[in-house]
């Protein structure tokens, strides 16, 4: 039922000047609005009220209150698709006047959108107009689900149904609605160009008293016992129909009607013909005995191609008189002189060289100047004109169209190169029906379009650098014509447009995503001249991005590892340039505060090696590069270390925590991981030894997490001194409540902070728990001594409330210490994270870090580099991640860590007791020029290992 789509060769796009209609019927129907407001229907929309003004942005969400104030001159826009129907039973009763009638619409507002859906209930039609005149209805879908009466017009007059569909399935059992029905009451009423799928038993029907009706252009399927139904109305024309009439009658007229029947088309195919007919045997055109001398037929088409198994089936049936043939029909009558039958006539376009093409009467009441999809009645040249008048129209509600053919050869040559850019296009195209046809080229640039005749080609110059559509139009007399358009010459710039690429680190809620890159690629300053871009991430992957250079964009990218990447944006422009540009982006780790548990607890041989898998230390969830553990060793058989490494990996010389018979010891430590590996924990003693493991945080370049924040060591308890609030020895199985938050530069949303503990002047042996305040459930191991010993112990607790809880588990009293030493929360000024293997950075007995072999004497302090060696960045470091050993000791003391450049600050980093090795973590923030301080706080020299874990590093890190 579709136009013909004119061949253009290759891609083309054709488009169809549709001719403009000379009016409505006999022109007894509304004119066309000349003023007045728009009232929008959206049930769609969010904002829609039946209570409001029926405005675009705030438009009704039914019909019927559209309807209720709608005024004259007004349009009633009604937007919606065939998932949300509007299933209501509207009745307008107001009318418009002669030169401002009511306009009811379902056009859609864009392309985009579809013709909206009115569903009929069952108890009504879907539509009623009732008592009113000047009403036009045009472009709207109705579903009819119950086959009931679809659209009523009572008591009206003046009234235009135009371009409406009735879709739903054909009824497999008898059913008795109509689909365009027109009461007694009605006058003056114009039913043009609709389609009626086979849904109710009467396609148009038109009541006993009714008169001026004009039932034109329209195409009726398959109605139950009639398509077009006329009954006792005066001076009604039935003009250029196509009725497609398996089973009943295509159009009948009764009960003393008055009229013209012409230049319709009534098919039936027998194939259609099943039990469910209602009359199988039905005429295709009938008008009864009361009516044959007040209606006038011709120029009408019998197209009656049913198989000999099929029953039998007349053609006309007039004043009872049945007629097999239209010659017959002719002969016996005197009416349908230009007849036709014995024809194959399906309902769609005429074929070429069809007897339908150009042999309808032209002057017949009601006819139309387009069809029923509202393309022109045109004349086609292969065809003589057998009709009668001008305009040649085909008969029925389709217009056979000339097929106009451009070459694939149209298009502008070359499409590409510098401004000024020279072209030239040919203008090949055809007229099926050998028209005579003009072009004209519009060249896209404001110029003037070029015209001429078919067949020689057009040049132009582009003098400003940009990208135009050309279009080629190609018309023919009548207005038919065909458009051929090329989007895409390039007149380029003398250089090409500049790339520009910048990246950040995700952020969220205050914490980052520190291996989730957000890149910026803004839109270059011609836009129009990019053809593609490719954006390399640096670790051999890359996106191709989207192809609209007009606004910035921003890709987005996981990386699987910290690490340093060059990413790089490659532009190429539409003449095959390239220009690039790159950012580096700095793939860290953030901070993941668990809820600390004790993992494990095995015992390990001597020598022996404890292989911990991700699952076991929680550190196979996203992007999980390190954990921070808490070890604590027991049941020695002889001093040691353990040394924690990365499965897979060579064992390094390094130490994570010692021990020796008879004593508890603990630490904390951080060691790489893998989401699906695991890490190894070496006995380097010639004892065995038990170890209990906890996990106290992870580090993941995946999950949204904190950054760390490390300061210059301050001392917020000494219950010595009465700092923090509590003076004097805490008794055993005492606590102390330290705030932590909103002090010494740590915000009260702080998510977890790093302390060195200590105890001293223990009275006898024991050890120390920090909590956080509001839960038991964060609970962590400090340090183990014996009776008089100062023990230190680093650790890392979560903190809900801004405050810690410290408990003496010892019998007996000690002082307890806690110097802060960094604090974890919002990425804002903070620190990310990058893991390193295990490596020695310090050993005085040996030189390394120092450059000369000694002990650090008593009172003394070395400084010691952390950066631009072992994967440590040369700058930007704000701290180092360390595990601090002094071995066998020949005195009491501390050691006190810090950043060099800063005063020494009277803290513990690290405890130890003549004759006893102690190690530990110290997470140390590192001076301006890249160095730590370490300070001996004892009487004696010692020798000190420290062995690097990780750095972090300013965030966002820069280049």
């Amino acid at each position: 039922m579709h136009r013909s789509r004119p061949a253009l060769g290759l891609s083309l796009a054709v488009i169809v000047a549709a001719g403009v209609m000379s009016g409505w019927g006999t022109g007894r129907a509304a004119a066309e609005p000349v003023s007045g407001g728009t009232l929008y229907v959206d049930r769609g929309t969010p904002s829609c009220s039946d209570s409001g003004t029926g405005t675009e942005s705030r438009p009704f969400c039914t019909v019927q209150a559209a309807a209720d104030v709608v005024e004259p001159g007004d349009t009633v826009r009604i937007l919606g698709d065939s998932l949300s129907p509007y299933s209501e039973a509207v009745t307008l009763t107001r009318s418009g006047t002669s030169d401002q009638p009511i306009t009811f619409s379902g056009a859609p507002l864009s392309p985009s959108r579809s013709t909206a859906v009115l569903a009929a209930p069952a108890s009504a039609p879907a539509l009623t107009l009732k008592g009113v005149h000047d009403v036009r209805v045009e472009s709207l879908t109705f579903s009819d689900e119950h086959h009931s009466d679809v659209v009523a017009v009572t008591g009206s007059d003046h009234v235009t149904l135009d371009r409406l569909t009735v879709d739903n399935s054909a009824p497999t059992v008898p059913v008795i609605g109509t689909a365009i029905g027109v009461d007694g009451t009605s006058s003056d009423v114009t039913v043009s160009r609709n389609t009626l799928n086979p849904s109710t038993a009467y396609g148009v029907r038109v009541a006993p008293g009714a008169a001026r009706v004009t039932v034109t252009t329209n195409m009726i399927f398959m109605q139950q016992q009639g398509g077009i139904a006329v009954s006792g109305a005066a001076d009604t024309d039935v003009t250029s129909n196509t009725v497609f009439a398996p089973c009943a009658t295509g159009i009948s007229l009764d009960g003393g009607s008055s009229g013209v029947v012409e230049n319709n088309v009534a098919i039936t195919l027998g194939s259609m013909q099943t039990r469910a007919c209602q009359a199988p045997t039905a005429p295709l055109y009938a008008v009864s005995a009361d009516s044959t001398s007040q209606v006038t037929a011709d120029y009408n088409v019998a197209a009656n191609d049913a198989p000999a198994s099929a029953p039998a089936r007349t053609e006309y049936s007039w004043a009872g008189t049945s007629y097999a043939t239209s010659a017959a029909f002719r002969d016996g009558t005197g009416q349908g002189t230009h007849d036709i039958d014995g024809i194959h006539a399906y309902p769609s376009t005429p074929s070429e060289h069809s007897p339908l093409i150009d042999s309808a009467d032209a002057t017949a009441p009601g006819e139309l100047s387009t069809d029923s999809q509202t393309r022109p009645r045109v004349d086609d040249l292969l065809v003589d004109n057998t009709g009668n008048g001008t305009g040649h129209p085909d008969r029925g509600a389709l217009e056979r169209q000339d097929t106009l053919t451009i070459a694939s050869g149209d298009v502008p040559t070359p499409p590409k190169g510098l401004a000024p850019l020279g072209i030239s296009m040919k203008t090949d195209a055809t007229s099926s029906w050998g028209a005579a046809l003009a072009y004209s080229a519009d060249f896209g640039d404001g110029s003037d379009p070029a015209t001429g005749t078919p067949g020689t080609a057009v040049s132009h110059t582009y003098t400003t650098p940009g990208l135009y559509t050309t279009r080629i139009t190609f018309t023919e007399p009548d207005g038919t014509s065909a458009e051929k358009s090329y989007a895409g010459v390039a007149a380029g710039t003398a250089t090409p447009p500049a790339a520009a690429l910048s990246v950040a680190p995700d952020t969220a809620n205050g914490q980052v995503s520190a291996g989730f890159a957000r890149f910026t690629v803004p839109a270059p300053a011609d836009p129009w001249e990019v053809e593609y871009r490719t954006l390399s991430f640096g670790d051999g992957t890359q996106d191709n991005l989207a192809a609209d250079a007009q606004e910035p964009t921003q890709p987005t990218h996981q990386y699987a590892a910290p690490g340093t990447y060059t990413a790089t944006l490659t532009q190429t422009d539409l003449l095959g340039r390239t220009t690039t540009a790159t950012t580096v982006f700095h793939a860290a780790d953030a901070f993941v505060a668990v809820t600390p548990q004790y993992d494990t607890e095995k015992t390990i041989a001597a020598h022996g090696v404890l292989k911990l898998s991700a699952a076991t230390l929680r550190a196979d969830s996203n992007g999980v590069d390190a954990v921070q553990l808490q070890l604590v060793t027991s049941n020695a058989k002889a001093n040691g270390a353990l040394t924690l490494y990365t499965h897979g990996t060579t064992r390094p010389g390094t130490a994570a925590i010692a021990f020796e018979p008879g004593r508890t010891a603990t630490a904390e430590t951080t060691v790489k991981v893998t989401p699906t590996g695991s890490v190894d924990l070496y006995n380097g003693s010639s004892g065995a030894v038990t170890v209990n493991v906890a996990t106290v945080g992870l580090q993941s370049h995946a999950q949204y997490a904190d950054t760390y924040h490390p300061v210059a060591p301050a001392r917020l308890l000494d219950t010595r001194t009465g700092t923090g609030g509590t003076r004097g020895p805490v008794g055993g199985g005492h606590s102390v409540t330290l705030p932590v938050g909103g002090t010494h530069g740590v915000p009260a949303g702080a998510h977890a902070v790093v302390l060195d503990v200590t105890a001293t002047t223990t009275k006898a042996s024991g050890d120390l728990t920090v909590a956080t305040h509001s839960t038991n459930d964060s609970i962590v191991s400090g340090p183990y001594w014996t009776t008089g010993q100062t023990a230190t112990t680093q650790v890392v607790i979560p903190v809900y409330d801004g405050k810690v809880v410290l408990h003496n588990e010892s019998k007996a009293s000690a002082n307890l210490v806690a110097d802060l030493v960094g604090w974890y929360g919002t990425a804002t000024g903070g620190s990310e994270f990058l893991p390193a293997a295990p490596a020695r950075i310090l050993d005085t007995r040996t030189g390394t870090g120092t450059g000369k072999v000694a002990r650090l004497a008593a009172h003394a302090a070395l400084k010691l580099r952390v950066t631009g060696a072992h994967g440590v960045p040369a700058t930007g470091v704000t701290a180092a991640d360390l595990n601090l050993t002094v071995p066998a000791p020949s005195g009491n003391g501390y050691l006190v860590a810090y950043p060099d450049g800063t005063s020494r600050p009277g803290v513990y980093s690290l405890s130890f007791t003549k004759g006893h090795t102690a190690a530990g973590r110290a997470l140390v923030k590192a001076g301006t020029d890249g160095e730590i301080d370490l300070y001996n706080a004892g009487s004696a020299p010692v020798d000190v290992y420290a062995d690097l874990l990780g750095d972090y590093d300013v965030f966002p890190a820069t280049s």
